[in-house]
């Protein structure tokens, strides 16, 4: 029994001491990543974003005293407490995020009292807890690239098949597929038109890329690029501020004016000549927005797809413009989308075409992470002044198709934070 005694004792001991370790572990943890939080709204504000974390873990009970770091630097404050250091970096100073300066580093370490272990040895025992916070500054979705197909491991995440030229001006083309094998690439070029990336920019795929067609790519393109994660919206257009104008069918030819609203569905066949009002279109019906033929212009609008899918169909001439930066298209929630040409939902899986006679014109970005967007000239040419997000895109058709990247005139995310640690 006395035996016995012993070993039960010394399992209490333990599960008494871990417990405390666990709770010491998860109270260390929870203020740092609330210091963290709160060191990149300081930023994101313009102030001091060290103080403001010691702060936040001072109010968290992790109480400590300014001091320098070592070796010290603008990069780093040091709090010091009793049994207590607190470790605040921007950029941070070791890790995979290590001289990156959106990111914000807070490290805890701390001694944690035992009612047994310290019976055993001498010294405590020592917790950690490390949190990261990330700051997105204002930008594109995707600074840099003209077409960006964010699927993580499709075959085709950019697929070139047309015989007429694509040529890109002022960003690249991204595939963030993993695809790697001989019968699955990340990218095709598997057509006869050429593909002309102008310098300094290219064609980077996360897995390989299969040079199966004729026509000529230049330049070459990368394989096995870095994966990169797209940064998430942080909201849904609020469509509450139009009215519900239900479905509109225009069969008639000559033109007319439609306006800004909430539309089950916008159909537009042969023969009409569409002018699209400044303003919010707001899609929420599965037969989406489709024409045959015909024109549809706009400018300063902004289409948002809840459901459906998006086709104006080859034989229509198209020329559709958003609201140029700086000016602003404001929604009920205080949502700006200026820049932005299309919007498709995340949950909204449809296919998106974009086509159009010749000499068609899109210009804005256009967004659908979800959704197969194809990009499909008919005519001689197609003009594409925008940004192309989608789950997977197709490049085709037989016109030379033009696609040029002008940051200054896409969609802009304002600031956020992350908690990526």
């Amino acid at each position: 029994m006395a035996m016995m005694m012993i070993g039960m004792l010394g399992f209490s001991a333990l599960a008494i001491d871990g417990g405390a370790l666990y709770h010491e572990h998860r109270r260390a943890q929870n203020a740092a990543d609330a210091a963290a939080m709160a060191a990149a709204l300081a930023k994101v504000k313009g102030q001091p974003l060290g103080t403001v974390a010691l702060t936040s873990t001072t109010n968290n009970d992790f109480a400590t005293t300014a001091q320098a770091c070592n070796p010290a630097g603008l990069d780093c404050i040091l709090g010091v407490g009793t049994d207590l250091t607190i470790e605040v970096t921007n950029p941070p100073r070791e890790g995979q995020y290590a001289g990156n300066p959106e990111y914000i580093r807070v490290f805890i370490e701390h001694r944690v009292n035992t009612s047994f272990a310290h019976l055993v040895f001498s010294g405590g025992l020592h917790d950690a807890a490390e949190a990261v916070s990330r700051v997105w500054p204002t930008q594109n979705f995707t600074p840099g690239y003209a077409i960006f197909a964010t699927t993580d491991h499709d075959c085709k995440g950019v697929w070139f098949s047309g015989t007429g030229d694509t040529n890109v001006a002022g960003g690249g083309v991204f595939s963030n597929s993993d695809a790697a094998s001989a019968s699955c690439q990340s990218g095709v070029q598997g057509g006869g038109g050429a593909i002309k990336v102008a310098h300094p920019h290219g064609i980077e795929v996360v897995g390989t890329f299969d040079l199966g067609g004729s026509g000529a790519v230049t330049p070459a393109p990368t394989e096995f690029a870095p994966k990169q994660r797209i940064r998430p919206m942080m909201g849904t257009p609020d469509c509450s501020g139009v009215p519900d104008l239900g479905q509109l069918k225009i069969n008639s030819a000559g033109p007319i004016s439609i306006d800004p609203g909430r539309y089950e569905e916008i159909t537009v066949l042969a023969g009409a000549d569409v002018t699209m009002n400044p303003g919010m279109y707001c899609i929420y019906g599965n037969k989406g927005f489709t024409a045959n033929g015909g024109s549809i212009t706009g400018t300063d609008i902004f289409i948002y797809m809840g459901d459906g899918g998006f086709d104006l169909g080859g034989n229509t001439l198209v020329d559709l413009d958003a609201v140029q930066p700086p000016n602003s298209l404001v929604d009920p929630s205080d949502n700006d989308w200026a820049g932005m040409l299309l919007y498709v939902d995340p949950n909204n899986t449809n296919p998106i075409t974009i086509t159009g006679a010749s000499n068609t014109e899109y210009s804005g970005t256009i967004y659908a992470p979800s959704s197969l967007v194809t990009l499909e000239g008919g005519g001689t040419t197609m003009g594409i002044n925008a940004q192309v997000i989608g789950d997977t895109v197709k490049v085709t058709g037989n016109a030379e198709l033009n696609i040029n990247y002008e940051e200054s005139k896409l969609f802009f995310l304002p600031p956020a934070l992350d908690l990526v640690k």
